[in-house]
């Protein structure tokens, strides 16, 4: 009989958008199992204090970061400079990559929706997912290892499963779920999955709460709003099952069960 093994130790991780929030709970975890971390902001002053959080909460540990620019459509919208900074800085082709960028809601009535509004929606969320797949099938064993230990962890929204007036325009959390599905077969062995997480502990939720998320944790089974390192561990085991490829794993406290 064997030890458990940890499937992330020497491991190398990339975190885009992992200054804030779950992003930033999910690189806490996997550099407290071993693993290098690079992370992204589109803040450098937030990526700096970041960085600095981390290496105080890790002494040792590998951690480093980038700042992103915001996905735009047209000639600088591949996140290329982000993973190639990635790969510089952890010395070599990364192990997992971690998508939690997501844009605000968009509270534009049906009635109001332009095309405008509805494709800004789909720019970070489902274009950036989209190009993190095409930049890993372009170039082969140059930003992903290809095996089976590898994975892509992206991140969707319950309301794409508990839809809200006024907020048609997060069809890109949906749509990140089929493309989701999708990369696991165009990208194999790598393995793609996606993460829906409920209502989280973090800076977003306090603003759209007025800085009263407890208003959230009566619509859940479990009566609690969770945090972001809770929510975090389902990140960690898309990164370590190299049985889950091409799925979705909600972790919402049984919110959409209520």
């Amino acid at each position: 009989m064997m030890a458990h093994p940890n499937f992330l130790l020497n491991s190398s991780t990339l975190v885009i958008d992992g200054s804030s929030g779950i992003g930033f709970a999910a690189a806490s975890a996997v550099l407290a199992n071993g693993s290098k971390v690079h992370i992204t902001s589109v803040t450098t002053t937030k990526l700096v204090t970041k960085i600095g959080q981390l290496q105080s909460l890790y002494p040792g540990a590998h951690v480093s970061g980038s700042a992103r620019r915001p996905l735009r459509h047209g000639r600088h919208s591949r996140p290329t400079s982000v993973l190639d900074a990635a790969v510089k800085e952890t010395g070599g082709p990364l192990d997992h990559i971690v998508h939690s960028a997501g844009d605000g809601l968009n509270d534009t009535p049906l009635a109001e929706v332009t095309v405008e509004t509805t494709l800004s929606g789909f720019t970070l969320r489902y274009l950036g997912s989209l190009l993190i797949g095409k930049l890993v099938a372009a170039h082969p064993a140059k930003y992903l290892k290809p095996a089976a230990s590898s994975s892509i962890t992206f991140t969707s929204g319950m309301m794409a499963h508990r839809p809200r007036k006024f907020i048609v325009t997060l069809g890109a959390a949906g749509a990140v779920e089929v493309l989701t599905r999708q990369l696991a077969v165009e990208l194999a062995p790598i393995r793609t999955n996606v993460i829906v997480p409920g209502a989280v502990r973090t800076e977003f939720l306090e603003a759209l709460t007025n800085g009263n998320p407890d208003v959230r944790k009566d619509a859940s089974l479990t009566k609690r709003v969770g945090t972001a390192a809770e929510a975090a561990e389902a990140y960690l085991f898309c990164m370590r099952s190299t049985l889950a490829t091409g799925q979705s794993f909600t972790v919402d406290s049984g919110y959409s069960l209520v």
